[in-house]
């Protein structure tokens, strides 16, 4: 099996910026922006293992790309980089990467020193990059022959790093780009292959609410990536892709009159497991689903629907109420976080507002979007109030597990209580609060406010990943 070139462009990355956030008009988000910008921009680029290396000759190769890549020699520059990151960052991509990146950020300044740091084994090699708006981190590693296996452009600061986690072993698996399809719609997506996988169980993953990639990017955390680089080093294969609305966010925001979660996240989870069909060295028998939120919610319909047996279904973070009362408890608790009492009054009695117009019967299919929560249009809400994500989890004779971290501020308490309670009597079900995780299943502390949970380097738990692994197998 060969990768496929991926990757969606700078202009695209820049576009999906601006409908990012699962809850568009809240002030955080709008405050956070800018600092959005970066999480789009980092350049995730999977790398082969790599032995020791030497500065010296580190530096130079460093110093080599970044002129070739100040003088616009795309093709030189790409000659610099491994054949297997040649083929997933052509010439074409570098030149697009690199030019956004100066009107974004003005002409480079100062390049600083190289400087070596070691992570699970592997060595990576930073240099700073002075430009006239702002500092950026290049991050570089390389193989023996001293090509460059991983490329990638990150937030200076060090809690702004996605840092790969402790249980992430290169040598365990493999990655393949692949292309979910859906009539014209064509999503990059990523399959993880255990080293010497045969007849492996695989997992794919679901998305939450609102344009996300396929790693699952919030801040410097990647809970998908996670997830398929832990899941692989216990054997299990994994399918992660580019949401449809984070790949074809501007048109989409063209006329979202067109968008439903029909289209926004069933058709392309059927697809995707479609897709695996092709994928010789799985067993499609041994096919689960991992949801995150709205992707839990939708899961059961999924299952029921797939074109495979799916053997297990885990609902992480999911609640079976109606999405806008989900969405005003999100907006209280953030709120509350931002202000005091009486200053967030206003806009609570607002959202309030909101949220009864997309739970009424009598919504009106021309009430204009921005009188209803996320600024989406009333036939989505109208279609949204027709569905139950009770039925599909009694139509699937999948495995269930339900799961909620105990400092997840996107579910509450009684989501998991309200999940037992309508379930009762199904067989192959269970639930589990996991103390001091948060929505992503990543270690949260008191001392975060829900705001900020994302602000920082996290990843998801080593032992919540292996009773995860240990479930499915």
């Amino acid at each position: 099996m060969k990768p496929v070139p991926g990757g969606t462009g700078f202009a695209a990355m820049i576009n999906s910026v601006l409908w990012r956030s699962p809850i568009h008009n809240n002030q955080r988000f709008l405050r956070s922006l800018k600092m959005r910008f970066w999480w789009t921009l980092i350049l995730l680029l999977y790398f082969t293992g790599s032995s020791a290396q030497l500065p010296g000759q580190a530096a130079e190769r460093s110093q080599k790309l970044l002129e070739l890549l100040q003088s616009a020699a795309w093709p030189a520059a790409n000659a610099l980089l491994s054949p297997d990151l040649a083929k997933k960052i052509d010439a074409a991509q570098l030149e697009v990467i690199w030019q956004g990146l100066q009107v974004a950020q003005g002409d480079l300044q100062k390049v600083g020193e190289l400087v070596m740091r070691e992570r699970n084994k592997q060595q990576y090699y930073y240099r700073q990059l002075d430009f006239v708006k702002s500092s950026v981190r290049l991050e570089l590693q390389f193989n023996a022959r001293w090509e460059i296996t991983s490329l990638r452009l990150q937030p200076l600061s060090d809690e702004q790093l996605y840092l790969p986690p402790a249980y992430d072993h290169p040598e365990k698996y493999q990655e393949y780009s692949m292309r979910v399809r859906h009539d014209s719609i064509v999503l990059p997506a990523i399959l993880t292959l255990p080293k010497d996988c045969k007849a492996c169980a695989v997992v794919l993953l679901l998305h939450d609410m609102g344009p996300q990639d396929k790693d699952h990017s919030i801040g410097p955390t990647k809970m998908f990536r996670d997830l398929a680089v832990g899941l692989a080093a216990e054997g299990i294969a994994s399918l992660r892709y580019d949401k449809r609305t984070f790949r074809y966010g501007p048109e989409l925001m063209a006329d979202l009159r067109v968008l439903n979660f029909e289209n926004e996240v069933i058709e392309d989870a059927l697809a995707a497991i479609q897709l695996l069909r092709t994928v010789s060295e799985i067993d499609t028998q041994r096919i689960s689903l991992i949801g995150l939120g709205f992707g839990g919610m939708l899961a059961g319909h999924v299952a029921s629907r797939s074109p495979l047996p799916i053997r297990h279904v885990l609902a992480v973070g999911s609640s079976p109420r109606p999405l806008p009362d989900q969405l005003l408890d999100q907006y209280i608790q953030l709120l509350s976080a931002e202000m005091g009492f009486a200053a967030m009054q206003a806009a609570v009695q607002q959202l309030e507002r909101q949220t009864q117009l997309a739970k009424s019967f009598k919504l009106s299919a021309d009430l204009p979007a921005d009188s209803l929560p996320l600024q989406l249009p009333a036939p989505y809400w109208q279609r949204l109030q027709k569905f139950d994500p009770l039925a599909g989890y009694w139509h699937t004779d999948a495995a269930l597990w339900f799961v909620r971290g105990g400092n997840d501020y996107q579910s509450q308490t009684g989501d998991l209580e309200l999940w037992e309670m309508r379930l009762l009597g199904r067989s192959k079900v269970r639930f589990s609060t996991l103390p001091q995780l948060n929505h992503l299943l990543m270690p949260a502390t008191d001392s975060i406010s829900p705001t900020k949970a994302y602000q920082k380097q996290n990843n998801v738990d080593a032992a919540a990943l292996k009773a995860i692994s240990d479930w499915l197998e």
